[in-house]
C-alpha cells in the first residue's frame, strides 16, 4: 500500500501502521499465487444456504450499468480477486445490474481528488482511515433510509459495533461516530499474532495461548527463547515482528491524545500508559533484540520477515492470510500479547466499507445501494470470507459450524482468535481526528530516534516524550 524507506519498514506497527490501512499494512511476496477465487460448487453452496433461509434478493429498477471503484492495497490481483468473488454471487442475485470494477493505485492518496472534482464512481471504496477527510463532502449518500426499508440487512445488531460507527457521520456536529451511515462494511481486519509452529517445535518453546492474551511479560520470554544466534553469537533469527505502539500504550492504560481530542495528555494514567508503551517499544528493539533492526530487515515488510522464516512470529491482520496460507511451513495464531492494565485494548481493527455517490440518478443510487446492500449482507460477507481475506462482519455468519469448520480446514486452526479480536478491537488512531498528521509530526517522526542502532544517537523516552509534548502545541493549536 505504501512504499516504505529501511528504516521505517524495519520498525513495522511502530512507525507505519499507525496509519490508516486494513487490507496492505504488510504486503507478502510469495513464489505460489494465493486463491481468492470461489469455486462454483462452493459459491452455490452459500447461496443455497441463504435461499434456504427466506431472504429474497428483488431489484426492479431495470437495466442498469454501474461504476465501480476499489484500491490495490494487497496488490491488484488479490484486491480484484476477492472483489470479483462477490460480484459473482451479485452478478446471478441481480442480473440487470452489469458491474464495471476498477482498481485504482494509491487510493487514498488519490481518492479524494476523484471526490472533489466529480469524478467518484456510483460505488466507491471508503478505507475507515480515510472517511473521516471525505464526510463533509456530501458525496457519500446518506444510507439510513435505504437500510430502514432493507430485507437484507434485517439483522444489523449482529454485525460489530465498531463496524458500523467508524462510517457513521454527524454532519451538525462534524463528527465520526454517530450519526448517519455514510458506508457499511465490506470487511473487518482484527490483528492478531501469527506463530511458526515449526519454529517453536525446533526451539522448544510451547505455543501461545490460544483461549487468553498472553502478558507482555509472558511474551518477552516466549520471544527472546525464540530469538535465533549463530555460533558467533550474532542474531540470525527474531523472535517478533510488526509489534505496534497502539496496542501496547492503550493496554498499558495510556492513550494519546486527552479525551476530547484536542491536545496532549494530561491525566497521570495516560501519561503513565504511553511511556510504558514507548519505554517497552524501545527496549524491543535495543534491550531485549526481539525485534529486527532496520540493518536486518531492509525494505522488507513484517509479514515478508514472517514468511522468509526470518522472524518467529508476527503481528498483522487478518488480509494475510489469504496469502500465509501458500507458505511451506505450519503456522498459527493468537492473540495480540498486552500489559495488565487494559488487555483487551491490545490493538485496533482495520476495514473499508463502500459508499453510494449521493450525486448520480435515483435510478443509479438504487441500483448502486443493491450492491452496497449485497456486499454488507450475510450472503455477501460469506463469500467474502470464504476467500481467507476477512472475516464476517457478522458474529453469527462468523462463528456458524459449518464456517469455522471450512476455516479450520483451511488453516488456521485457532480461528476463534481472530472473532473474538474483531468483538474488541476497535478503530485506530486515524479516527481521532479529521487528519492524521498529527500523529506523524508529534509522535511518529520524533520516535525514530529512541530505535537509532548507535547508542550515541538514541534518545531516552522521556526525551522522546517531552519533545512529543512540545510539539503537540503547535500541531494541535
Amino acid at each position: 500500500m505504501r512504499k516504505l524507506t529501511a528504516k521505517i519498514s524495519a520498525l513495522g506497527c511502530a512507525l507505519v501502521c499507525v496509519a490508516p490501512m486494513l487490507a496492505g499494512c504488510n504486503l507478502v511476496n510469495s513464489s505460489t499465487p494465493p486463491k481468492v477465487d470461489l469455486d462454483a460448487d462452493e459459491l452455490t453452496a452459500i447461496m443455497e444456504k441463504y435461499d434456504k433461509q427466506g431472504y429474497t434478493y428483488d431489484y426492479d429498477g431495470g437495466p442498469v450499468e454501474l461504476s465501480m471503484h476499489h484500491w490495490d492495497s494487497s496488490g491488484t490481483n488479490i484486491e480484484r480477486g476477492v472483489v470479483n468473488a462477490v460480484l459473482q454471487g451479485f452478478n446471478k442475485r441481480y442480473p440487470d445490474i452489469k458491474v464495471n470494477l476498477e482498481i485504482i493505485q494509491s487510493y487514498e492518496e488519490v481518492y479524494g481528488n476523484f471526490i472533489g472534482g466529480g469524478t467518484a464512481a456510483d460505488v466507491f471504496l471508503v478505507p475507515d482511515g480515510a472517511i473521516s477527510k471525505w464526510a463533509s463532502s456530501g458525496v457519500l449518500q446518506n444510507l439510513d433510509p435505504y437500510i430502514e426499508s432493507s430485507t437484507l440487512l434485517d439483522d444489523l445488531d449482529d454485525v460489530y459495533t465498531s463496524c458500523l460507527t467508524r462510517y457513521q457521520y454527524d454532519a451538525a456536529n462534524r463528527t465520526m461516530g454517530s450519526g448517519n451511515q455514510i458506508a457499511l462494511p465490506k470487511d473487518v481486519g482484527p490483528y492478531v499474532m501469527f506463530y511458526n509452529k515449526d519454529w517453536f517445535d525446533k526451539s522448544g518453546v510451547a505455543y501461545p495461548a490460544s483461549d487468553r492474551i498472553m502478558t507482555i511479560d509472558e511474551a518477552t520470554e516466549m520471544w527472546k527463547a525464540l530469538t535465533k544466534t549463530d555460533k558467533n553469537g550474532k542474531i540470525t533469527g527474531y523472535g517478533l515482528a510488526g509489534l505496534c505502539i497502539e496496542g501496547l500504550v492503550w493496554s498499558a492504560g495510556g492513550d494519546f491524545l486527552t479525551p476530547d481530542r484536542k491536545s496532549f495528555p494530561t491525566s497521570e494514567a495516560a501519561l503513565a500508559g504511553l511511556e510504558k508503551g514507548y519505554d517497552y517499544m524501545q527496549k524491543s528493539y535495543v534491550e531485549y533484540n526481539i525485534q529486527p533492526p532496520a540493518s536486518f530487515s531492509g525494505t522488507f515488510s513484517a509479514s515478508n520477515l514472517f514468511s522468509q522464516q526470518k522472524v518467529a512470529t508476527v503481528v498483522t491482520g487478518r488480509w494475510d492470510v489469504t496469502t500465509f496460507r501458500t507458505l511451506s511451513f505450519d503456522w498459527d495464531v493468537a492473540y495480540v500479547p498486552a500489559f495488565t492494565e487494559n488487555p483487551d485494548a491490545n490493538m485496533y481493527s482495520g476495514s473499508v466499507g463502500y459508499a453510494v455517490n449521493s450525486r448520480k440518478s435515483d435510478k443509479t443510487k438504487y441500483a448502486a445501494w443493491k450492491l452496497v446492500e449485497y456486499i454488507a449482507s450475510k450472503e455477501g460477507q460469506e463469500i467474502l470470507s470464504s476467500t481467507g481475506f476477512q472475516i464476517p462482519v457478522y458474529e453469527s455468519v462468523a462463528m456458524d459450524k459449518s464456517f469455522v469448520e471450512a476455516e479450520k480446514a483451511k488453516g488456521p486452526q485457532n480461528y476463534e482468535v481472530f472473532v473474538q479480536s474483531a468483538k474488541k478491537q476497535g478503530y485506530g488512531l486515524w479516527q481521532y481526528r479529521n487528519s492524521i498528521n498529527w500523529k506523524t509530526n508529534i509522535y511518529d517522526t520524533p520516535s525514530e530516534f529512541l530505535f537509532a542502532e548507535n547508542a550515541s544517537d538514541r534518545i531516552t523516552v522521556k526525551q522522546f516524550l517531552e519533545t512529543a509534548k512540545s510539539k503537540a502545541v503547535s500541531e494541535l493549536g
